[in-house]
């Protein structure tokens, strides 16, 4: 299960703009190098390799298609001629073991 950033998911964090997002300031200090150092900071962002090679890989899946139509005939074919027997034991400890991973 995931949950996105929005803070929709199960957290339920405060996104929204109603919240105050000023920094409170002791009184009599003064806030000139505050204005000086605010505009010289940056923001950066950096990507991992991680990262770079989950967009290489994104793009790549976009271009298979998203059904594998020789393996579909295939078990069609086998449905249909009566050949086709799933044994119920291994998909269910396979959805076991997948959940397994997962959490």
């Amino acid at each position: 299960m995931t949950d996105k950033v929005t803070g929709y998911g199960r957290v339920g964090l405060d996104v929204g703009t109603t919240r105050s997002r000023a920094v409170a300031r002791p009184e009599g200090r003064s806030d000139a190098g505050a204005t000086q150092r605010t505009h010289a900071a940056r923001d950066e962002v950096e990507f991992t390799d991680t990262a770079a090679r989950l967009k290489s890989i994104e793009a790549r899946l976009v271009s298979q298609p998203d059904v594998d139509r020789a393996r579909v005939d295939a078990l069609r074919q086998r449905v249909e001629s009566g050949d086709y027997k799933p044994d119920a034991a291994r998909i269910a400890a396979r959805l076991i073991r997948m959940e397994q991973e997962l959490g």
